[in-house]
């Protein structure tokens, strides 16, 4: 995967911007606030059509033209896959809604509307980003969300999947609370548990699967950046006990589901919700046997993140037979020499690379000199000899 040219118009703080890569290995220095994380974030809306920090869409759109008649946002990547040319364009547009603004996405492939959906891992990218942090001491939604954003760019039924899931899980916790009001009885229970435990089963079967392949890339990838620490990711379904393993079979998966469902019924009508699931999975990190979270330095805990983006864009390719487009926004910072040197080693094989820095002095002179080099100011981005 190659990204030849990207252009945004009127998106975050860029009005224009039309950038072409001509380097496998483009270095984007500049200081805070100046657009370095907005321009990968961009990158990455082309792969997976999700914001990375946005509370909605309508914060894509330019803060500046809100009050214009039609604010719109366009991103326009410009790629290679499998060896033929594909143009992205991805256009958010605002609109007033019943109290505040909305925005509604559309995409083109080739010039061609297509459905978000259809669109998704058309580009393949891996974003590693400050926040990445967060995956390893945050919240269990945070992991999940890694690995649901890895699949839906290879398996575009694991996103579907998925969807219909987030549907029905609001419709079934709505008649949990129904049933605890009296309003409802247990038995109109059994159709949303069905539809339930089919997508959920689908969903945990092909996350455990994928697991396995990325626990074993994560520990290599670790291995590559921080040789003397052994990192182990683990696969921790919520499913009254169900391990991993139980999972790997597709109808065991199903109907894993299907008997937790049922044996909870009373508790999630007393609790008002759905306690068991794929939406309460977690991936539990250990670094040398104990918690990443809970023991892991901040360096640790960077080179941890580091290591499951690497792979992760290990896992897409192995999935698309293409590497994927490795978006790296400030990677080497809190890290020492020694430290910075192995990163660098590692995404030394890795295909495009996009990668900020607040300082050009903390990439070695060799890595630097075959790059493109540019720096980014207010929006606009020049090159740096």
């Amino acid at each position: 995967m190659k990204l030849r040219r990207l252009r945004l118009f009127d998106y975050r703080n860029f009005e224009r911007l039309d950038l072409e890569f001509t380097s496998d290995i483009a270095v984007i220095i500049g200081d805070n606030a100046q657009g370095k994380s907005n321009l990968l974030e961009a990158a990455y809306l082309l792969a997976t059509m999700r914001a990375v920090r946005a509370e909605t869409d309508v914060q894509l759109v330019r803060r500046e033209i809100l009050s214009d008649v039609q604010p719109a946002a366009r991103i326009v990547g410009d790629a290679e896959s499998g060896g033929e040319p594909l143009r992205v364009e991805v256009a958010v547009v605002a609109h007033q809604g019943a109290n505040n603004l909305i925005a509604r996405k559309t995409v083109k492939l080739n010039g061609v509307p297509k459905r978000i959906g259809a669109a998704v891992g058309r580009v393949t990218a891996v974003l590693f980003t400050a926040d990445d942090l967060e995956m390893v001491t945050g919240s269990p939604s945070l992991r999940r969300r890694f690995v649901d954003i890895a699949l839906s760019q290879v398996d575009s039924e694991y996103a579907a999947d998925l969807r219909r899931y987030e549907k029905v899980l609001p419709q079934r916790n709505s008649l949990l609370k129904r049933i605890r009001e009296g309003q409802a009885g247990i038995a109109e229970l059994e159709f949303w548990d069905e539809e339930l435990a089919k997508y959920g089963g689908r969903i945990l079967h092909r996350r455990a699967m994928a697991l396995q392949k990325l626990a074993k890339l994560s520990a290599e990838a670790h291995i590559s950046l921080a040789s003397r620490e052994t990192l182990d990711v683990r696969y921790k379904p919520r499913l009254d006990g169900c391990e991993a393993e139980a999972l790997e079979g597709l109808d065991s998966a199903v109907e894993a589901v299907a008997h937790a469902l049922l044996r909870g019924q009373r508790r999630d009508v007393a609790a008002g919700m759905t306690l068991n699931g794929p939406h309460r999975d977690d991936i539990e990190l250990t670094l040398d046997g104990a918690s990443a979270s809970g023991y892991a330095s901040r360096a640790q805990q960077r080179t941890i993140a580091l290591a499951i983006r690497l792979a992760e864009a290990r896992f897409l390719f192995d999935e698309r037979a293409e590497v994927p487009l490795l978006l790296l926004d400030d990677i080497l910072s809190e890290m020492d020499a020694s430290r910075r040197e192995s990163v660098l080693r590692a995404l030394s094989d890795m295909g495009q690379m996009l990668i900020t820095g607040a300082d050009i002095d903390r990439f070695p002179a060799d890595f630097a000199g075959g790059a493109q080099l540019l720096r980014l100011v207010a929006g606009r981005v020049e090159s740096l000899t």
